[in-house]
């Protein structure tokens, strides 16, 4: 009894002290506010017409909002854009003031800082300007084969950006373009490295390169290559005095060092002779070795004896 008289007891003030102190805590709460930092990314508005930005400007801005736990997470990070206005500049050198679009704030959110808050800006007219491509190649073919001329299609190509940036161009270069495998002739397609990231092609974005490839060849002498009679008559015996020649050939570089007499055919053909006699014949020639081309045989002919084959 004596302890629920102490609580009853001036119930009333006990009752008005608690309200308050309840009061008291939830000011206090509401007072307390935080910093929460986060990067925006920044965009440019109201460019004047045929106008383009000709310096590199920051992507992005660090901005501290300041405002309750509560309503701080309610901000979507992703709609919350930064923005310079360039309505009616035409200049060079305009310092910009950076400012956030506040639509997405929820109410009680404040900008505590914007870093950068100013940044430099030049703007300048757009000019476009034909420029010749010129073909970067790299490596060698393979052994055997050159690189004779490379052919672009088109050989210019229009041009757009900055006009003092522009007014300094008068050629652009593909990207690199590997021949260090090509055999036969091919055409590629190429991209362009273009100087900087304000200038742009005004059509496409690859242009046409034929890469003119040919095969090297040599000429390689033969020395003592046999001379062998064939179709002899079958009651016949054919002699060659020296029976063996030289063969001047055109062979691809490549295969230079495999050729060898041995790999080489010369003959006679004793089909139209049909009695015993010394005949001048021609020496003909054969080879199972692709690509390659006779230039001349020394001698061309050789002096074949026929004789009669001994009975035994």
């Amino acid at each position: 009894m004596k302890i629920l008289k102490r609580i009853t007891h001036n119930w009333h003030i006990k009752l008005i002290s608690g309200i308050l102190a309840l009061i008291l805590w939830l000011y206090v709460e509401n007072l307390k506010e935080i910093e929460y930092s986060l990067s925006v990314p920044i965009e440019t508005r109201n460019i004047p017409a045929d106008y383009i930005i000709s310096n590199e400007i920051p992507i992005s801005v660090n901005v501290v909002l300041k405002g309750k736990e509560s309503r701080l997470s309610l901000i979507d990070e992703n709609v919350i854009i930064a923005y310079v206005d360039l309505k009616n500049d035409t200049g060079s050198g305009k310092r910009s003031i950076v400012r956030i679009d506040k639509n997405s704030f929820p109410q009680r959110i404040s900008i505590k800082e914007i870093k950068p808050m100013v940044i430099d800006i030049s703007i300048e007219k757009i000019l476009e300007k034909q420029v010749k491509i010129i073909p970067v190649i790299i490596e060698e073919p393979p052994d055997g084969y050159i690189y004779q001329e490379v052919i672009v299609n088109p050989e210019q190509v229009q041009i757009q950006g900055p006009e003092s940036m522009i007014n300094r161009i008068d050629s652009i270069y593909t990207e690199d373009i590997n021949i260090g495998s090509l055999k036969e002739t091919t055409v590629k397609e190429a991209g362009v490295n273009l100087p900087g990231t304000k200038i742009s092609l005004v059509n496409g974005e690859t242009v046409s390169v034929k890469i003119v490839i040919k095969e090297i060849f040599v000429l390689k002498r033969i020395y003592g290559v046999p001379v062998v009679p064939i179709n002899v008559g079958e009651d016949f015996n054919a002699i060659i005095e020296d029976a063996t020649a030289l063969v001047l050939l055109k062979i691809p570089k490549r295969i230079e060092g495999s050729i060898s007499r041995e790999k080489l055919n010369l003959y006679v053909d004793c089909m139209d002779v049909d009695e015993p006699g010394t005949f001048t014949l021609p020496i003909h020639f054969e080879t199972d070795i692709i690509d390659v081309s006779l230039i001349k045989i020394e001698p061309w002919s050789v002096d074949v004896t026929v004789e009669i084959e001994a009975v035994p």
